[in-house]
Protein backbone atom coordinates (compact mmCIF):
# COMPACT_ATOMS: atom_id res chain seq x y z
CA UNK A 1 0.00 0.00 0.00
CA UNK A 2 1.01 3.43 -0.61
CA UNK A 3 1.50 6.23 1.94
CA UNK A 4 -0.58 9.04 1.23
CA UNK A 5 2.00 11.64 0.15
CA UNK A 6 3.82 8.87 -2.26
CA UNK A 7 0.64 8.83 -4.15
CA UNK A 8 -0.43 12.08 -4.58
CA UNK A 9 2.98 13.72 -4.78
CA UNK A 10 4.74 10.51 -6.81
CA UNK A 11 4.11 8.85 -10.40
CA UNK A 12 1.06 6.72 -9.06
CA UNK A 13 -2.61 7.79 -9.96
CA UNK A 14 -4.05 5.56 -7.01
CA UNK A 15 -5.51 7.02 -3.96
CA UNK A 16 -5.26 3.51 -2.08
CA UNK A 17 -8.03 3.33 0.33
CA UNK A 18 -9.02 6.75 0.64
CA UNK A 19 -11.49 6.99 -1.67
CA UNK A 20 -12.81 5.59 -4.50
CA UNK A 21 -12.50 6.83 -7.74
CA UNK A 22 -11.80 5.61 -11.09
CA UNK A 23 -8.30 4.02 -10.82
CA UNK A 24 -9.98 1.50 -8.18
CA UNK A 25 -12.10 -0.04 -10.80
CA UNK A 26 -9.02 -0.10 -13.12
CA UNK A 27 -6.76 -1.82 -10.48
CA UNK A 28 -9.35 -4.83 -10.65
CA UNK A 29 -8.85 -4.91 -14.29
CA UNK A 30 -4.97 -5.49 -13.47
CA UNK A 31 -5.90 -8.96 -12.27
CA UNK A 32 -4.06 -11.87 -14.28
CA UNK A 33 -7.06 -14.37 -13.52
CA UNK A 34 -9.68 -11.65 -14.66
CA UNK A 35 -7.65 -11.36 -17.61
CA UNK A 36 -8.17 -15.16 -18.44
CA UNK A 37 -11.60 -14.59 -17.89
CA UNK A 38 -12.17 -11.42 -20.82
CA UNK A 39 -11.89 -14.01 -23.65
CA UNK A 40 -15.68 -14.15 -23.17
CA UNK A 41 -17.15 -10.86 -22.98
CA UNK A 42 -20.38 -10.97 -24.88
CA UNK A 43 -20.32 -8.60 -27.57
CA UNK A 44 -20.67 -8.22 -31.33
CA UNK A 45 -17.60 -10.20 -33.33
CA UNK A 46 -14.76 -7.94 -34.25
CA UNK A 47 -13.47 -8.95 -37.25
CA UNK A 48 -9.96 -7.90 -37.85
CA UNK A 49 -9.91 -6.74 -41.86
CA UNK A 50 -8.41 -4.21 -43.98
CA UNK A 51 -10.38 -2.11 -45.82
CA UNK A 52 -9.95 0.55 -47.94
CA UNK A 53 -9.04 2.91 -45.40
CA UNK A 54 -5.20 3.01 -46.49
CA UNK A 55 -5.45 -0.92 -46.06
CA UNK A 56 -4.32 -0.79 -42.70
CA UNK A 57 -5.78 -3.31 -40.22
CA UNK A 58 -7.69 -2.90 -36.79
CA UNK A 59 -4.88 -4.33 -34.93
CA UNK A 60 -2.20 -2.49 -36.62
CA UNK A 61 -4.71 0.74 -36.04
CA UNK A 62 -4.64 -0.48 -31.99
CA UNK A 63 -0.83 -1.06 -32.11
CA UNK A 64 -0.41 2.33 -33.20
CA UNK A 65 -2.82 3.89 -30.51
CA UNK A 66 -1.76 1.95 -27.58
CA UNK A 67 2.19 3.03 -28.96
CA UNK A 68 0.92 7.13 -28.37
CA UNK A 69 -1.03 6.03 -25.29
CA UNK A 70 2.12 4.60 -23.47
CA UNK A 71 4.38 7.25 -24.80
CA UNK A 72 1.86 9.86 -23.40
CA UNK A 73 1.61 7.71 -19.98
CA UNK A 74 5.43 7.82 -19.69
CA UNK A 75 5.85 11.36 -20.62
CA UNK A 76 2.79 12.54 -17.71
CA UNK A 77 4.30 10.37 -15.57
CA UNK A 78 8.05 12.27 -15.84
CA UNK A 79 5.96 15.64 -15.82
CA UNK A 80 4.91 14.37 -12.34
CA UNK A 81 8.70 14.23 -11.63
CA UNK A 82 10.03 16.94 -12.90
CA UNK A 83 7.03 19.24 -10.93
CA UNK A 84 7.79 18.01 -8.26
CA UNK A 85 11.40 18.49 -8.04
CA UNK A 86 12.47 21.22 -9.93
CA UNK A 87 12.07 24.84 -8.37
CA UNK A 88 9.88 25.81 -10.55
CA UNK A 89 7.11 24.35 -9.14
CA UNK A 90 8.36 22.73 -6.19
CA UNK A 91 7.44 24.83 -3.26
CA UNK A 92 4.00 25.10 -4.32
CA UNK A 93 3.61 21.59 -4.94
CA UNK A 94 5.04 20.63 -2.21
CA UNK A 95 2.45 23.52 0.03
CA UNK A 96 -0.25 21.78 -1.17
CA UNK A 97 0.49 18.13 -0.51
CA UNK A 98 1.34 19.32 2.95
CA UNK A 99 -2.17 20.71 2.94
CA UNK A 100 -4.13 17.82 1.46
CA UNK A 101 -2.51 15.86 4.38
CA UNK A 102 -3.99 18.10 6.89
CA UNK A 103 -7.73 17.86 5.40
CA UNK A 104 -8.05 14.26 3.95
CA UNK A 105 -11.93 15.72 2.56
CA UNK A 106 -10.06 18.64 1.02
CA UNK A 107 -7.77 16.12 -0.58
CA UNK A 108 -10.61 13.47 -1.46
CA UNK A 109 -12.85 16.73 -3.10
CA UNK A 110 -9.96 18.32 -5.48
CA UNK A 111 -8.51 14.63 -6.71
CA UNK A 112 -12.13 13.96 -7.59
CA UNK A 113 -13.30 16.91 -9.54
CA UNK A 114 -10.85 15.82 -12.55
CA UNK A 115 -13.23 16.87 -15.14
CA UNK A 116 -13.45 13.43 -16.67
CA UNK A 117 -14.73 11.60 -13.76
CA UNK A 118 -18.45 12.84 -14.79
CA UNK A 119 -17.97 10.28 -17.26
CA UNK A 120 -19.64 6.71 -16.91
CA UNK A 121 -16.37 4.17 -16.36
CA UNK A 122 -16.31 0.59 -15.13
CA UNK A 123 -15.43 0.34 -11.83
CA UNK A 124 -15.63 -3.60 -11.89
CA UNK A 125 -14.19 -6.34 -13.70
CA UNK A 126 -18.39 -6.92 -13.86
CA UNK A 127 -19.03 -3.90 -15.27
CA UNK A 128 -16.55 -3.77 -17.60
CA UNK A 129 -17.83 -6.87 -19.28
CA UNK A 130 -20.68 -5.75 -19.63
CA UNK A 131 -19.39 -2.81 -22.25
CA UNK A 132 -19.53 -3.34 -25.63
CA UNK A 133 -16.58 -3.30 -27.45
CA UNK A 134 -18.06 0.12 -29.65
CA UNK A 135 -18.90 1.87 -26.06
CA UNK A 136 -15.98 1.68 -24.91
CA UNK A 137 -14.15 2.73 -27.79
CA UNK A 138 -16.82 6.10 -27.63
CA UNK A 139 -15.65 6.23 -23.96
CA UNK A 140 -12.04 6.50 -24.91
CA UNK A 141 -12.55 9.00 -27.22
CA UNK A 142 -14.75 11.02 -24.77
CA UNK A 143 -11.68 11.15 -22.42
CA UNK A 144 -8.97 11.74 -24.96
CA UNK A 145 -11.60 14.98 -26.91
CA UNK A 146 -12.32 16.43 -23.82
CA UNK A 147 -8.06 16.73 -23.00
CA UNK A 148 -8.23 18.71 -26.11
CA UNK A 149 -9.20 22.48 -24.70
CA UNK A 150 -7.21 21.75 -21.39
CA UNK A 151 -4.16 20.86 -23.29
CA UNK A 152 -4.12 23.61 -25.73
CA UNK A 153 -4.56 26.30 -22.84
CA UNK A 154 -1.43 24.34 -20.57
CA UNK A 155 0.54 24.83 -23.53
CA UNK A 156 -0.14 28.44 -23.94
CA UNK A 157 0.05 29.57 -20.15
CA UNK A 158 3.11 27.87 -19.51
CA UNK A 159 4.95 29.08 -22.80
CA UNK A 160 3.86 32.55 -21.58
CA UNK A 161 5.00 31.54 -17.33
CA UNK A 162 8.26 33.32 -16.56
CA UNK A 163 10.66 30.76 -15.97
CA UNK A 164 9.06 27.85 -17.29
CA UNK A 165 11.69 24.89 -17.99
CA UNK A 166 11.99 24.09 -21.28
CA UNK A 167 11.94 20.53 -20.07
CA UNK A 168 8.09 20.65 -18.75
CA UNK A 169 6.87 22.94 -22.00
CA UNK A 170 8.51 20.55 -24.26
CA UNK A 171 6.84 17.67 -22.92
CA UNK A 172 3.74 19.53 -22.47
CA UNK A 173 3.54 20.12 -26.08
CA UNK A 174 4.74 16.63 -26.66
CA UNK A 175 1.61 15.50 -24.73
CA UNK A 176 -0.80 17.90 -26.78
CA UNK A 177 0.47 16.62 -30.00
CA UNK A 178 0.31 12.72 -28.55
CA UNK A 179 -3.42 13.29 -27.85
CA UNK A 180 -4.53 14.90 -31.10
CA UNK A 181 -2.60 11.96 -32.73
CA UNK A 182 -4.16 9.62 -30.73
CA UNK A 183 -8.02 11.63 -30.91
CA UNK A 184 -7.37 10.67 -34.72
CA UNK A 185 -6.54 7.04 -34.35
CA UNK A 186 -9.32 6.00 -32.14
CA UNK A 187 -11.95 8.05 -34.64
CA UNK A 188 -10.27 5.54 -36.90
CA UNK A 189 -10.78 2.57 -35.57
CA UNK A 190 -14.68 3.21 -34.40
CA UNK A 191 -15.22 4.05 -38.53
CA UNK A 192 -13.74 0.48 -38.90
CA UNK A 193 -16.11 -1.04 -36.12
CA UNK A 194 -19.32 1.39 -36.76
CA UNK A 195 -19.42 2.75 -40.97
CA UNK A 196 -21.01 5.52 -40.84
CA UNK A 197 -21.03 6.56 -36.83
CA UNK A 198 -21.99 9.86 -36.34
CA UNK A 199 -19.87 11.99 -34.39
CA UNK A 200 -20.44 12.66 -30.87
CA UNK A 201 -19.94 16.09 -29.70
CA UNK A 202 -21.52 16.42 -26.38
CA UNK A 203 -18.11 15.25 -23.92
CA UNK A 204 -16.74 16.14 -20.57
CA UNK A 205 -16.72 20.33 -20.08
CA UNK A 206 -13.11 21.65 -18.45
CA UNK A 207 -13.98 25.08 -16.63
CA UNK A 208 -10.63 25.78 -14.60
CA UNK A 209 -9.39 28.38 -17.45
CA UNK A 210 -9.74 31.54 -15.29
CA UNK A 211 -7.73 29.97 -12.26
CA UNK A 212 -5.37 28.46 -14.71
CA UNK A 213 -4.52 32.20 -15.98
CA UNK A 214 -5.19 33.81 -11.98
CA UNK A 215 -2.97 36.36 -11.32
CA UNK A 216 -2.79 34.84 -7.79
CA UNK A 217 0.42 32.74 -7.62
CA UNK A 218 -0.91 29.88 -5.62
CA UNK A 219 -4.28 29.83 -7.13
CA UNK A 220 -2.57 29.67 -10.57
CA UNK A 221 -0.49 26.82 -9.33
CA UNK A 222 -3.14 24.81 -8.14
CA UNK A 223 -5.00 24.83 -11.48
CA UNK A 224 -1.15 23.65 -12.40
CA UNK A 225 -1.30 21.10 -10.24
CA UNK A 226 -4.45 19.24 -10.62
CA UNK A 227 -4.41 20.10 -14.19
CA UNK A 228 -1.39 17.68 -14.17
CA UNK A 229 -2.87 15.53 -11.69
CA UNK A 230 -5.49 14.71 -13.90
CA UNK A 231 -4.02 14.39 -17.18
CA UNK A 232 -1.42 11.55 -15.42
CA UNK A 233 -4.73 9.85 -14.35
CA UNK A 234 -6.38 9.73 -17.79
CA UNK A 235 -3.38 9.17 -19.46
CA UNK A 236 -2.78 5.72 -17.68
CA UNK A 237 -6.50 4.95 -18.22
CA UNK A 238 -6.67 5.27 -21.92
CA UNK A 239 -3.33 2.98 -22.33
CA UNK A 240 -5.31 0.32 -19.88
CA UNK A 241 -8.62 0.77 -21.53
CA UNK A 242 -6.59 -0.16 -24.66
CA UNK A 243 -4.72 -2.46 -24.21
CA UNK A 244 -8.25 -4.57 -22.70
CA UNK A 245 -9.95 -3.52 -26.20
CA UNK A 246 -6.99 -4.68 -28.05
CA UNK A 247 -7.03 -7.99 -25.67
CA UNK A 248 -10.46 -8.88 -27.10
CA UNK A 249 -9.70 -8.15 -30.28
CA UNK A 250 -6.62 -10.26 -31.15
CA UNK A 251 -6.64 -12.85 -27.72
CA UNK A 252 -2.78 -12.26 -27.94
CA UNK A 253 -0.06 -12.27 -25.44
CA UNK A 254 -0.98 -9.00 -23.97
CA UNK A 255 -4.02 -10.65 -22.21
CA UNK A 256 -1.33 -12.81 -20.28
CA UNK A 257 1.16 -10.23 -19.42
CA UNK A 258 1.63 -9.61 -16.13
CA UNK A 259 2.84 -5.55 -16.83
CA UNK A 260 -0.62 -5.43 -18.44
Amino acid sequence: MFDNFTIISGNNPKLGNITKFRNLGLLLLLSVSNLLQWEKVTSAPIHDNKTDQGDVSLKDLFDHAITLSQTSNDLTREMRTLLFSHGFSTKMFTKFILDFLKDKKYMIKTLNSCHTFSLNTPETVEEARNISFEDFLKMILSIVHSWNNPLHHLVTELGGMKGTPDAILSRTKSIETLNNLLLETIMMILSKVHPGLEKNETYPVWTDLASLQADDEERHFFALYKLFYCVHVDTYTIDLYLKYLRCLLVNGDICYSVEF
